[in-house]
């Protein structure tokens, strides 16, 4: 029996808490601690907010993508409480799992707004690093998950008034559609595998656009990826693969820029596999998009966007992948990496040293319980 148990409160989201959960159920495989999926119907109901100002303001806002697990020593008896938060906006913060847990390991980490938390908030928040779309081959818990999921996001939708039927079922529907799409996360094992050398000099960039447009921030993303699609095709017209994934705005606003890549992520996946650059760009709100960690996983030349978020382990220019904060630096340094073939080598060697060591949720995982034990977790 290991000295180790951790218990996965059923989230009120799958997608984005599979990285963790497959950190967990691979680290059970490897007999380094037991998994317990026990369900969980709390609303945990609350948003702290951090402004520009630094000043903080709280409301009922709900935190689906918040997720809450307990880990036991049982050597000791210890019980450490601990959330992870996996939510793009990096001024908003959980107050349930501030208020109710020991440690708070946050994704879009922001010292900048981190530091304006009160003294025992802030000492108890940490960056979680980059995460990633994936699924373990452990189904054991699988319905238990998906129960607590639907369940706690009916219970949280509950309001008597004279919506209260027509809410539930727009609930049941968009939480059953989640449930399917979940299906859709690749097992660990594709990501494990990559080719080591690279089979042609392919530039990639596919990308996807939101729901809608009525942001300002959502705009502006879109516009950016719409312009970058369009250099790369201007600047490398027999090399680059890629453009926008078929959506009703894509296909509406950008029809000019549609991908000639598959779309479904397996078939996605493959096709990234045989690239050798790959281009990066910031997510919603400045998050870490989950192409970074799947680019770093096939070790891949990456030419980035810079990162807002802090990660536990800096990515270093000219060292796992190049910079570029301009049309003219993007341009130049694809060219500069199809031309130097020892610097792509090197980029793709190191890219993929960073994904073993730094983003693999196995090791990823681990990290943040060591951190919380003060031990080898042995």
């Amino acid at each position: 029996m290991p000295n180790y148990t951790v218990i996965i409160h059923t989230p009120q989201e799958l997608n984005h808490s599979s990285y963790i959960q497959t950190g967990l159920f691979e680290l059970e495989k490897k007999g380094l601690i037991k998994v317990v999926v026990r369900l969980y119907l709390k609303k945990n109901k609350g948003t702290l907010t951090v402004d520009k100002q630094g000043d903080i303001t709280t409301s009922s806002r709900p935190n689906p993508k918040t997720s809450f697990y307990t880990l036991i020593d049982r050597s000791t008896n210890k019980r450490i409480s601990f959330a992870t938060d996996l939510y793009d906006f990096a001024e908003h913060f959980s107050e349930a799992a501030l208020n109710g847990c020991d440690y708070y390991f946050k994704r879009n980490f922001e010292s900048r707004l981190v530091n304006n938390l009160s003294a025992r908030f802030l000492n108890k928040t940490h960056p979680l690093g980059l995460t990633f779309r994936v699924k373990s081959d452990q189904t054991r818990p699988k319905f238990i998950l998906k129960v607590g999921m639907m369940f706690s996001n009916l219970l949280l939708n509950i309001k008597f008034d004279s919506r209260f039927f027509k809410r539930l079922i727009d609930t049941y529907n968009t939480n059953l559609y989640h449930i399917k799409k979940t299906e859709d996360n690749r097992r660990i094992e594709r990501f494990e595998n990559f080719e080591k050398e690279f089979l042609n000099n392919t530039i990639l960039f596919q990308t996807r656009t939101f729901l809608h447009e009525n942001d300002l921030d959502v705009k502006q993303i879109h516009q950016q990826r719409y312009h970058i699609i369009q250099l790369l095709r201007q600047h490398f017209p027999d090399t680059f693969m890629g453009g926008f994934v078929p959506s009703r705005v894509a296909n509406k606003n950008y029809s000019d820029a549609l991908t000639n890549v598959p779309t479904t992520p397996e078939k996605y996946l493959d096709a990234m596999k045989k690239a050798k650059i790959v281009i990066y760009t910031r997510g919603l709100a400045n998050s870490p998009a989950w192409k970074m960690a799947e680019y770093l996983s096939q070790g891949k030349v990456i030419i980035a966007e810079s990162l807002s978020t802090e990660l536990p382990v800096p990515l270093t220019e000219g060292k796992e992948l190049l910079y570029f904060q301009n049309d003219t630096e993007l341009i130049e340094k694809i060219k500069i990496a199809l031309e130097d073939k020892a610097l792509a080598a090197r980029l793709s060697k190191n890219a993929r040293a960073y994904f073993e060591k730094h983003v693999h949720p196995v090791q990823n995982t681990k990290r943040i319980l060591e951190l919380m034990l003060n031990k080898p977790l042995v």
